[in-house]
């Protein structure tokens, strides 16, 4: 059973929560009112958790010889004149959308066909680095 804590007792001993959410690796519920509920875990934890989220990454050679890059899950592709640019442009461009979830969360996790991306958004977030996003690409070559 998850650790649960209303809003005051957490904030009141917030180093024991946060001990027992980071040393002893137990995630917590902290309520506040009746319907709120947020989750802490630890940055680690919650990455190893998104691990199933794949980013499949097609490849495409254009007949101008250019690379085209196409992420279907969360509807992006992207053109460049070579392989290198091309995954440079992706990552901005999934910063970039990352950004705009953020900004517009509400609409987007309310609508059908954005709700979907949140977990690959939320493993976005959790990278230190441009080379980071790149090692969660999983390029497979169209035919």
């Amino acid at each position: 059973m998850i650790n649960e804590y209303g809003f005051t007792e957490a904030r009141n001993d917030f180093s024991r929560v946060f001990n027992s959410v980071y040393n002893e690796l137990k995630p917590a519920i902290i309520k506040r009112n009746r319907d709120q509920e947020i989750l802490m875990v630890r940055k680690d934890l919650l990455r190893a958790y998104l691990t199933p989220v794949e980013f499949k990454v097609e490849v495409y050679r254009e007949e101008d010889g250019s690379i085209t890059l196409s992420m279907d899950a969360l509807e992006i592709a992207v053109n460049a004149p070579d392989m290198d640019r091309a995954v440079e442009e992706l990552v901005k461009e999934l910063k970039d959308y990352t950004t705009e979830y953020l900004e517009r969360s509400m609409l987007f996790l309310n609508s059908p066909n954005r709700k979907p991306h949140f977990p690959y958004i939320l493993r976005l977030m959790l990278c230190d680095s441009d080379e980071e996003i790149k090692s969660l690409f999983r390029l497979s070559h169209a035919s």
